[in-house]
């Protein structure tokens, strides 16, 4: 009796690798898909603390180059300190915030 020769048949072996792969793929594919979204919403929030970073950056340097003149001085002294110079009244409101949060008067003949 005869023996078959069995011939290995690499298209067949190749096309049952390649469906596996794609079907691995496939699985895996709605899990990339979060964690896509998840590394966009981390990337949204690094660019927001970046440009905030930035802003403080900037506000900073330009502190710094006026921090020596009379005009940074004599404003920081009146804010922070309440110096003023000699003849000058001060007024300080007490209720400025209930102020702000109280609603515009209707002015005479606009409605």
């Amino acid at each position: 009796m005869k023996k078959k020769r069995v011939r290995i048949r690499p298209f067949r072996i190749l096309s049952v690798c390649l469906g596996l792969i794609a079907l691995l793929m496939l699985s895996r594919f709605p899990g990339k898909a979060v964690s896509l979204e998840r590394q966009q919403e981390q990337l949204t929030l690094a660019a927001q603390a970046y440009y905030d970073a930035q802003s403080e950056n900037n506000r900073l340097t330009t502190e710094l180059a006026e921090i020596n003149t009379d005009d940074f001085i004599e404003r920081t002294a009146r804010r922070e300190y309440g110096y003023c110079w000699y003849g000058e009244t001060i007024y300080e409101v007490g209720n400025l915030e209930e102020l702000r949060g109280a609603q515009e008067f209707a002015i005479y003949g606009r409605e």
